[in-house]
């Protein structure tokens, strides 16, 4: 699974049983009084149709469901699986107006941002009750994915991969600099340093030493890595005004004022990661796991991926996760139910292995030595960075009305980014500008 369901696109939990999962996602459980209700008498055969939508942004995960549709179907002649490809603007609104209207399909694509929302207008099936049914395990997946995917006591859906942010480096560049490759322990006084010796040149030959993308995952991961939260208290308040959360952009800013990074104005028109795929940039940070499929045919110059770098209170990394649900008002609930459980299947993950655009969910493909020496990982280092990122990752606020709070941070904002005002001065009135919508809107959860 890929991009366009996590929250990039919108530029992209809790354990079934808290106590049985020994590893979470930073932000751990949280209560609900919500009930599990018994799964339906398996059936002896699925049959029927079943619709899957997919946004049709991204041909190679659609060609992927298809494949995939089509090997489940010939051990299930009796189902009809269907991939059915929305337009991507709006792709979430457009899907859950579907669900809403009484049209809905089998299977729909989200994720993390999403989520909860999707849970308080109780769009998804929960999915517990057949995983007890079918005593179906969840002890090969990442327990982070089952944690992110479980909101109150749902199990709102399945996924074949994880993600979080990371950097991309020239290292190209580095090498003509004479500059020492990031590591694992890098923190932000390291890669400022290193900006500034990778930084050279003017004008349209400039090569910068970073690049900072101004969407909300790396600033958030900016704002956790310094002690803050954009949204604490089980998301019901507004952290922006802290003074974390102050330094955060700070050194944000401090990069565009300085010249070592472009400044939103400068990289908003060509695109950051076409800024870095240009050649002209050192690192960049701004990006998952998808970004590396987006560069592996890039031949001008050589790159590696490295964790992002550490802030004053460590490093923190938004927890990108994707995922499959069944519409709660399913036509055909048990037949999507087999098909989703093949696509997160041993089977169904490997068959994707190649183009996979995040970290595989279950842990014996994801440390097995078909996917950590494929000559594409090894190269570009596309594996170990984003399991020495999963102890900081962070999951997404928990905001059944995130796309309107965060609509209200971003109109805020700009005053940032253009520079024209400083963080301190832009930050208190985000939180006045959103403070009531979490009062509305809150739900438990958060960084």
């Amino acid at each position: 699974m890929t991009r366009q369901f996590t929250a990039q696109a919108s530029r992209r939990l809790l354990p079934l049983v808290c106590a049985a999962v020994a590893v979470t996602v930073v932000g751990g459980c949280t209560s609900s009084n919500q009930t599990t209700t018994k799964a339906p008498t398996k059936p002896k055969k699925v049959s029927g149709s079943v619709v899957m939508t997919e946004p049709g942004d991204n041909p190679g995960d659609i060609a992927l469901r298809r494949q995939l549709a089509a090997a489940f179907m010939k051990g299930h002649p009796s189902v009809n699986v269907k991939i059915l490809v929305v337009p991507a603007t709006n792709y979430d609104q457009k899907v859950q107006t579907m669900i809403a209207g009484g049209r809905p399909p089998d299977i729909f694509g989200s994720g993390d941002v999403q989520i909860p929302n999707i849970v308080a207008k109780n769009f998804a099936l929960d999915l517990t009750p057949y995983v007890k049914r079918d005593n179906y395990s969840l002890a090969d997946f990442y327990p982070q994915v089952i944690n992110g995917l479980t909101y109150g006591k749902k199990l709102v859906g399945m996924t074949d991969n994880w993600d979080t942010q990371v950097m991309y480096y020239n290292t190209s560049l580095f090498k003509r600099a004479g500059v020492a490759p990031p590591t694992a322990e890098w923190t932000w006084d390291d890669f400022v340093t290193a900006a500034k010796k990778l930084t050279s040149g003017s004008g349209t030959k400039k090569v910068y030493g970073g690049l900072f993308e101004n969407w909300f995952a790396p600033y958030f991961d900016q704002i956790w890595a310094d002690g803050g939260d954009p949204f604490p208290a089980n998301g019901t308040k507004c952290g922006y005004d802290s003074n974390a959360a102050v330094s955060a952009f700070n050194s944000i800013v401090n990069l565009y004022k300085s010249g070592v990074s472009p400044s939103p104005s400068q990289f908003s028109g060509q695109g950051a990661e076409q800024l870095f795929l240009s050649g002209r940039v050192g690192m960049y940070i701004g990006a998952g796991r998808w970004a590396a499929y987006d560069l592996r045919d890039v031949k001008r110059f050589e790159w590696k991926i490295a964790p992002i770098p550490k802030g004053s209170a460590g490093r923190a990394n938004f927890f990108h996760l994707s995922m499959f649900a069944i519409a709660r008002t399913s036509k055909n609930p048990e037949a999507a139910w087999e098909f989703l459980k093949y696509m997160v299947s041993p089977e169904g993950i490997k068959t994707g292995l190649a183009a996979a655009q995040g970290i595989p969910s279950r842990q014996s493909i994801a440390n097995s030595a078909a996917f950590k020496t494929d000559p594409f990982v090894v190269t570009h280092d596309a594996a170990q960075p984003f399991f020495e990122s999963l102890p900081t990752a962070h999951r997404a606020p928990y905001l059944p009305n995130f796309n309107q709070v965060q609509d209200g941070v971003d109109a805020q904002l700009d005053a940032i980014w253009s520079l024209k005002q400083s963080p301190a001065q832009v930050l208190p009135k985000v939180c006045q500008k959103v403070d009531p919508l979490l009062k509305a809107g809150g739900a438990p959860g958060g960084g």
